[in-house]
């Protein structure tokens, strides 16, 4: 027993010292709310005492109509214009404007004002709301949200002692300072508040992190699929809740008028408020009592549907009480009944019936209940009380109230069935979030149906139920460890494994002892840690003997048991077999090893990792990464950031970092993003993080920046933005101007180049770097307005016609205000052209010295590089060679399209070699793997040892070869001595990862070659289906209808042979097919978790652009894509529609026309749009939904971030596009 409350008081400690500065938030938030909450408490018994000392019982029934709609409106409006303020400042700008209202309203009450009481009546409820409500968005932004579950009733708790404090301190305070001047107080307390935010602020030096984290992750997590039917087909149970609800607000406002009527007629003045503060003391003070001790254990002992019905039942009972004797007595007690049972009991019932509803209605389902049934309750209530009080006695108003209690009760009776069948849907599909709710508010139906999921034969169901119990404290899993521990599914032995790890349950040795001589391998891994747990020396023996196991994952779990668990003795006995496999040569070894201290879990054990981090296995140094992850300790930040250089590594140095918490990485971040090799790679890491502090620092860095960093940085704003992030406005909008003075400067310092044949270069690339400040301006913009909008217009702009670059500036002029109008109104009318000037000798050496110094990495040397060669002064031979290797590569219609920065970045990669005459360069049929450039001599192409023609001087072979890896067609004979340059295929793809704007250039180049193709060689309908369907739809026939397969493999001969119309005719031919495969979708309901994925995944297979992805990359892409419903007849997209976004049938049916002429019809299965994504060409037919349809839908930012992430997968999306090319031409 004392090893056990010894044990839970280290525990304690060790979470108080972790989590130090998070308990210090906690703590000012608590006295933020405490503030809050006594302000509102002082404030609403000022308003209700002197308002009811002036005004009889008529004035008070008129009183409650402009209070609802006051309140409704002023919610509206905060709703509304709220987003648009940061909410830092919104609290600095709003919290002493509320004040100085309520100081000022004290000097009417002096002067006794009368209209001044009605006023402050209403208006002290609506301060009281806003500060509220801004309180809680305010916690939300400042709490770390990976533990705010744990420490928001804290928090709340402010609330609670606020109440009851205030409620006492009023019986004090009214005879001392009497009832006006309580006004003082609350002004003051408000003020306090706001001293408290400013020193929260303060603290986490996040000025700008205001934004709640809940709607950041709601925003993130918006793949939710929008069933069919309306709210309450998919939440059954709402119309009663929606009627119990409204029965229930309608009592209340009936019952509050009751209460101040008779209290009104017994107190007056300062005996009133001092009542009225006991009163909220007592009940506050009561009201902690029932939510601490009574409140769970009711609702656990009878059920959420009972439990929702004691709160109706006991105002049924207070209200019968008043109609028998309405006294002031018995207004206490159904007034106190509101406080002590609907704000505990009630309250968390409420909650919990939303809990089985999908994520997708949940949000719709509360903002009806309380934006529409609640507030419209209240004004009906409202003018019930308007017509009513004229001709009934006060007390007989709880005729009405029990009539209406009555249908509550009765609606309450009714919600149980529906709530069930809600719930029992739910668990089937898994649910699509796991939002974890106390189950000790559930009552013992819920958790049997929970508890036979548990022992079921599902996977998907028996593993989610166990994720839900397992994180309630008030339900015990130890009976059931016991047959779970001998589940016949392995994934759930090892969950439950790894929770007998970490609670260590009394009296389960024995079965950790038989479950380590299992045959899997990952179970009795896991149930040696699980054994060492209990750090009982009687097992130390045992556990040691696995360290010479055969299986290396059992070798490193005996370690990583002995050395978590047996302190110093473990270490002793662990540290030689330890050593031994950190050293090992077998790759297999340390892998296991670098994913060991990620199992141990102890921070002060990383030095290992540190040599692990620099091992020569990408694989490794990968698992090295994910412990580091885990562990998050400072000294490992060096040697992660490191991994960012490596494209093997990159991916999960990003999540390693991403792991610390912001204050332990931001600030060593910082040094970095001014070195080149690295800073490239960081803004990922920043958009990882996600918080407002990390979007801050970014942008901060902005200005400093070189060219090519803003671009990666405004590329991960961009995609931080639409997690509700925001950047400074006035920041945006100084950049703006930046970058359009920088854009007329490289136009003023340019012009005297331009027409000047030794510096055509120059002018190209002043060229190149307009044209990416104009990118950057767009970007900037899409900060402060829609992105999407921001997109279209820059597109619409920068390559379409006349008539599309007016209606670009015609949306920037409708859009923008003041001077960011008129300054983007100027630049967008004024000309992309460099003008000419003439200048004199040395007015162009000026000017060329302007630019030089600039920076830019490439322009610099080329100007270096001309100014050298005009002057004929000696050139820089390494310069001169590296001038002439882009000129090379100018001539490859591979790279047409790529800027001379993006030329000059291959000619570094280029490799010099030499070929004697005579000699094989490539041979037909051989791996090709590599492009080759020639500088000097002529070589023959052969083909079945005919000489098909020859290369000389600048040509190039084997383009297709560098993405595809395809064997050779050909082979090349070198008839003189030859100079060639080479550039290998996984240099080249390394180069890409880097470098994303070559990358994302090539996959543009590549489509809209692939388009071009199609287009001459398909009639121009045939070529709208195609394009359409991206000719991908030969493809999808395979997979939709049987028996095509060999009509496929005829056709794709045929398309080899150059035969196009059979390749078309196919197109036709498989869509109809499709459309007569289709079948009665299932509904998403019956489907679990598993097989929504499932069917996302079977999907995407199918789209040939993700032909060579792996099964975890399939399984990210189907957990990051949106679900979307269409009704039958609605537009998916539209031609000439600029298109970003690519989409998968996975039900229904989609018409493919433009206008009424219908050129296919696609089914379930089937996708288009593929192109879109990659080059956001125009959409070339109308894409309709023919009947109710559900489509996967993948965004362009979300499939090439994912390339970015994984070389392979940009490696895979590259070789798919080229092969398709190549089949064509």
């Amino acid at each position: 027993m004392s090893s056990s409350i010894s044990k839970t008081y280290r525990s304690f400690l060790d979470k108080m010292t972790e989590d130090k500065k998070e308990y210090r938030k906690v703590f000012l938030l608590f006295a933020y709310l405490f503030f809050v909450v006594s302000a509102s408490t002082i404030g609403r018994t000022a308003a209700d005492t002197l308002f009811l000392s002036r005004f009889d019982n008529s004035y008070l029934s008129l009183m409650y109509l402009p209070q609802a709609l006051v309140m409704i409106t002023a919610g509206i409006v905060f709703q509304r214009f709220s987003p648009k303020v940061r909410l830092e400042t919104l609290l600095k700008l709003m919290i002493p404007l509320i004040s100085t209202f309520v100081l000022i309203s004290r000097f009417g009450v002096g002067l006794e004002l009368r209209w001044v009481f009605p006023v402050i009546y209403i208006g002290y409820d609506v301060f009281n709301f806003l500060m509220i409500v801004c309180f809680w968005q305010f916690a939300t932004s400042v709490m770390d949200q990976r533990k705010a579950k744990q420490m928001i009733g804290l928090v709340g708790s402010g609330g609670i002692m606020g109440g009851i404090l205030s409620g006492f301190g009023l019986k004090v305070l009214v005879p001392l300072v009497g009832t006006a001047n309580l006004i003082y107080v609350y002004a003051g307390l408000q003020l306090l508040g706001l001293v408290v935010v400013f020193v929260i602020l303060a603290m986490t030096k996040d000025l700008g992190d205001s934004k709640p984290a809940q709607a950041r992750k709601a925003a993130s997590k918006s793949s939710s699929v929008q069933q069919k039917g309306g709210l309450f087909a998919n939440v059954p149970h709402l119309k009663y809740v929606a009627i119990l609800a409204a029965a229930l607000v309608v009592s209340l406002t009936l019952i509050d008028y009751q209460f101040k009527v008779i209290l009104r007629g017994t107190l007056q003045n300062e005996a009133l408020a001092g009542f009225m503060g006991s009163f909220y003391g007592f009940s506050g003070l009561i009201a902690l009592g029932v939510q601490l001790f009574v409140s769970g254990r009711v609702i656990t002992r009878f059920g959420v549907m009972t439990a929702l019905l004691i709160f109706p039942i006991a105002l049924f009972a207070g209200s019968l009480g008043i109609l028998v004797l309405p006294v002031l007595a018995m207004a206490v007690v159904v007034k106190g009944s509101d406080k002590v049972v609907g704000d505990t009991i009630y309250s968390s019932v409420s909650q919990l019936v939303m809990f089985p509803v999908p994520p997708e209605w949940r949000n719709k389902a509360k903002g009806f209940l309380d934006g529409i049934v609640r507030n419209g309750a209240k004004g009906l209530a409202a003018i019930c009380l308007l017509l009513v009080t004229r001709f009934v006695a006060p007390e007989k108003l709880s005729y009405i109230v029990l009539v209406l209690l009555v249908v509550g009760i009765f609606a309450g009776i009714k919600v149980k069935k529906a709530y069930l069948t809600t719930l029992l849907s739910n668990l089937k599909t898994g649910g699509d979030d796991l939002q974890k709710v106390e189950l000790n508010l559930m009552d013992s139906v819920t958790r049997q149906i929970l508890i036979d999921a548990l022992n079921g034969s599902d996977k998907g169901q028996a593993l989610y139920a166990f994720g839900l119990l397992k994180e309630t404290s008030s339900f015990d899993l130890t009976p059931h460890l016991d047959s779970l521990l001998r589940h016949s599914i392995p994934e759930m032995r090892l969950e439950t494994l790894a929770y007998v790890e970490m609670k260590v349950p009394e009296g389960f040795e024995p079965i950790l002892q038989e479950q380590i001589a299992s045959e899997h391998v990952q179970v009795r891994a896991k149930a040696i840690i699980a054994l060492s747990a209990y750090a009982e020396e009687d097992y130390v023996d045992e556990i040691t003997v696995h360290l010479d196991d055969p299986s290396v994952e059992v070798q490193a779990a005996t370690i990583a048991g002995l050395v978590k668990y047996y302190s110093i003795e473990g270490m002793f006995r662990a540290v030689g077999k330890l050593k031994d496999m950190m050293e090992s040569g077998h790759e297999e070894e340390r892998i296991a090893m670098a994913a060991l201290f990620g199992q141990i879990r102890v921070k002060n054990f990383y030095k290992p990792l540190i040599s692990l981090l620099q091992d020569n296995s990408p694989l490794v140094r990968i698992r090295a990464l994910e412990s580091a992850a885990i562990l998050h300790v400072p000294p490992l930040l060096v040697p992660i950031i490191g991994m960012l250089k490596d494209s093997k590594t990159r991916r999960y140095a990003i999540d390693a970092l991403a792991a610390y918490d912001e204050d332990d990485v931001l600030l060593q971040l910082a040094p970095y993003l001014e070195q080149q090799e690295i800073s490239l790679y960081l803004p990922a890491v920043f958009e990882r993080m996600g918080t407002q502090r990390a979007m801050d620092m970014l942008f901060a860095c902005y200005e400093a920046a070189p060219y090519a960093l803003r671009d990666r940085i405004l590329e991960s704003l961009q995609r931080m933005s639409k997690q509700l992030l925001q950047p400074d406005s006035s920041k945006v909008e100084a950049y703006i101007f930046q970058e359009l003075t920088l854009y007329a400067q490289f136009a003023e310092h340019g012009a005297c180049v331009v027409g000047v044949d030794d510096y055509a270069e120059i002018e190209k690339m002043i060229d190149e770097i307009r044209t990416a400040i104009t990118r950057r301006v767009f970007l900037l913009l899409a900060l402060l307005k829609d992105g999407q909008t921001m997109q279209a217009v820059f597109l619409d702009w920068s390559e379409g016609d006349s008539r599309q670059q007016a209606n670009a500036e015609e949306v920037i002029d409708q859009t923008l205000q003041g001077t960011l109008r008129t300054e983007m109104a100027k630049f967008m009318a004024g000309s992309r052209k460099l003008p000419k000037v003439a200048a004199s000798k040395v007015e162009l050496n000026l000017h060329l010295s302007w630019l030089a110094e600039q920076g830019d990495e490439w322009l610099t040397p080329t100007i270096q590089y001309h100014t050298l060669r005009k002057s004929e002064t000696v050139v820089n031979a390494e310069l001169a060679d590296l001038m002439h290797r882009v000129q090379l590569l100018r001539r490859v219609s591979l790279f047409q399209g790529l800027t001379s920065r993006d030329l000059s970045v291959i000619a570094k990669r280029l490799h010099k070699m030499t070929a004697e005459q005579g000699n094989l360069i490539i041979k037909e049929g051989d791996p090709g793997d590599s492009l080759m450039l020639i500088d000097e001599g002529r070589a023959g192409i052969y083909r079945n040892k005919q000489l098909l023609g020859e290369l000389n001087l600048g040509d190039c072979f084997g383009e297709m070869a560098i993405l595809t890896n395809s064997a050779r067609t050909a082979t090349i004979k070198a008839e003189e001595n030859m100079v060639l340059w080479r550039l290998d295929s996984s240099v080249f793809y390394d180069m890409m990862f880097d470098q994303t704007s070559i990358a994302v250039e090539m996959m543009k180049l590549l489509s809209r070659r692939l388009r071009s193709e199609l287009e001459r060689g398909q009639g121009k309908g045939q070529a709208s289906v195609v394009e359409q369907v991206e000719e991908q739809a030969g493809d999808q026939g395979q997979a939709l209808v049987e028996g095509q397969g060999e009509v496929q493999e005829q056709v794709q001969e045929q398309g080899e042979d150059g035969n196009e119309a059979a390749r078309s005719e196919l197109v036709l031919a498989q869509a109809e097919a499709a459309a007569a495969s289709l079948q009665e979708p299932q509904a998403a309901t019956e489907l679990t978790r598993d097989e929504v994925i499932l069917r996302r995944i079977l999907v995407l297979q199918k789209i040939d652009l993700f032909a060579h992805l792996g099964p975890n990359d399939f399984m990210w892409l189907a957990q990051m894509v949106e679900e979307v419903a269409y009704e039958p007849g609605e537009a998916i997209c539209r031609a000439g529609d600029f298109g970003d976004t690519m989409y998968g049938i996975i039900e229904g049916s989609i018409r493919v026309h433009r206008g009424s002429e219908e050129f296919a019809l696609l089914g379930e299965g089937a996708f288009f749009g593929e192109m879109a994504i990659i080059d956001s060409g125009p959409r070339s037919a109308d894409c309709t939904a023919k009947d109710s349809a559900v489509l996967l839908q993948l965004h362009r930012d979300l499939v090439l971030s994912f390339c970015f992430q994984n070389i392979d997968v940009l490696r895979s999306m590259m070789r798919v596009i080229a092969d398709r090319l190549r089949g064509m031409i």
